[in-house]
């Protein structure tokens, strides 16, 4: 089977649900997988050297924050794209992970290619949606095949406004590889060092962070990933900004806690965070803002909601153990992406 994984998020952003998810389809007997993406992206955000196991291609589809502005040539280079996607790759299934997608789809359609959709989110929720956003998902998800959900709460939605529409719950999860590295070589513990992962954008609680920082002022706070929104003065909290993958299990493995302080927004309800995967597997202390999609980590993470409740965490944590090399090799056993891609093709 002649997959395209036609991904919103770049082959070179920090890496993410689509590139692992693609790489793990390729994995599997029998696929054939390429990853395309947009041509035009901000490349100051990129991560430099990053490179994909499955072959990449680019296909000239406008912008997301341009297309309301070039309506016409969004349809045009939309069908465009469709038409070199068929004619360099003859792809019997097509999958898609946005809205933006919904015209290259309708011409794939036209062509009798299978379609998917890979739901990473509740994207209606983000403040940039437009209505014509929230329309063409409307239509993206009738339109497919089957909608791949990586969250339950992202399916039951879906099966409210589209109860005929397929779905199948497909978690984010973990590279063995990357994870079995980390077993190797952990390195030493930083001592005081709380690290986030990830994009930081408006729903990040940096009053938890500040707090923190106040109560403990042997605690320094790295912001490790990309941000979208200013990031508070402070002498010991610090945006490092991208770094690549490896790097990234390196500082999660060194850490004396881990977190995720975030508002529990309706966009947040319907996310299962990648990152909280690779915190499990770090083998070191998670802090969490709690809500219901993480109620399958168990055990693995400390769920908190509120300020103080999170302080009181995080300085509980600092110095403790981490977990043992027997649990974390289970934990990855089952939450990896090879599981996760075998489930995908299964809903086929």
């Amino acid at each position: 089977m002649r997959i395209a994984y036609v991904s919103h998020v770049s082959s070179r952003w920090i890496k993410q649900r689509p590139h692992f998810l693609s790489e793990a389809l390729g994995r599997i007997e029998g696929v054939d997988i390429a990853f395309f993406d947009s041509l035009f992206v901000k490349r100051g955000r990129l991560v430099r050297d990053q490179r994909l196991s499955v072959p990449v291609r680019h296909l000239p589809l406008v912008p997301q924050r341009l297309r309301e502005r070039l309506k016409a040539a969004d349809a045009l280079l939309s069908a465009v794209s469709a038409l070199l996607l068929l004619v360099l790759w003859r792809p019997h299934v097509v999958v898609v992970t946005h809205a933006r997608h919904q015209r290259l789809v309708r011409v794939l359609r036209a062509a009798r290619v299978r379609i998917v959709y890979d739901c990473m989110d509740l994207n209606r929720e983000f403040s940039d949606a437009t209505q014509a956003d929230i329309d063409a998902e409307h239509r993206l998800r009738a339109a497919a095949e089957v909608v791949w959900c990586s969250s339950a709460a992202i399916a039951d939605d879906i099966d409210s406004t589209h109860p005929g529409t397929k779905t199948r719950v497909v978690r984010n999860a973990l590279d063995r590889t990357s994870a079995e590295s980390v077993f190797a070589a952990p390195g030493a513990v930083e001592a005081g060092a709380v690290r986030y992962i990830g994009t930081v954008s408006e729903w990040f609680r940096f009053e938890d962070v500040l707090a923190l920082l106040d109560a403990a002022p042997d605690v320094r706070v790295e912001l490790v990933g990309p941000a979208d929104v200013q990031v508070p003065s402070h002498p010991r909290l610090v945006a490092i900004g991208p770094r690549p993958h490896a790097e990234v299990l390196s500082l999660m493995a060194t850490s004396d806690v881990l977190v995720m302080p975030f508002e529990i927004t309706p966009l947040v309800l319907g996310v299962d965070p990648v990152k909280v995967y690779e915190y499990v597997v770090s083998g070191r202390p998670v802090v969490c803002s709690d809500y219901p999609e993480l109620a399958h980590f168990g055990s693995d993470i400390s769920r908190v909601a509120g300020t103080e409740p999170f302080v009181s965490a995080v300085l509980a944590s600092k110095g403790a153990p981490g977990r043992t090399q027997t649990d974390v090799r289970f934990f990855v056993d089952q939450n990896n992406w090879d599981t996760r891609a075998r489930s995908a093709m299964g809903a086929l």
